[in-house]
């Protein structure tokens, strides 16, 4: 059995991670976490939450207390990083939110594993 934290995992590309994951593999246990920006749809995951299939919690991967507390409370074994901002024409408007998100926020999730113990990390790239 594994234990996954799905960062971004509210996101199109995401939440059909999750969701196949859960129906392909019951017995694992998945944590979301999401920033729900505007990519993120909660409700995507909904039938899986009113389950009891998945752990949903809002919150950004720059937080490196909140991942980190998610790592250790969750016993997470591996982390599956789906969170980036990725729509070209937001970047060109303003490039801080991208370079926080998918710089700043991969490095606290890679150091964060790292301290942790997770056995996997899978990084998913735009």
């Amino acid at each position: 059995m594994s234990r996954l934290l799905v960062t971004g995992g509210a996101g199109f590309i995401g939440a059909n991670f999750v969701r196949y994951w859960a129906e392909k593999y019951p017995s694992d246990y998945v944590c979301v976490l999401d920033a729900l920006t505007y990519a993120g749809n909660r409700q995507s995951l909904e039938p899986l939450l009113a389950q009891g299939k998945v752990v949903f919690v809002q919150g950004n991967i720059c937080d490196q207390p909140l991942v980190e507390s998610l790592l250790r409370e969750h016993r997470i074994d591996t982390l599956v990083n789906f969170a980036a901002e990725s729509h070209v024409d937001r970047s060109i408007a303003n490039a801080s939110p991208f370079l926080e998100t998918n710089v700043t926020g991969t490095q606290v999730i890679l150091d964060a594993a790292k301290d942790y113990g997770v056995k996997q990390f899978i990084n998913i790239s735009t």
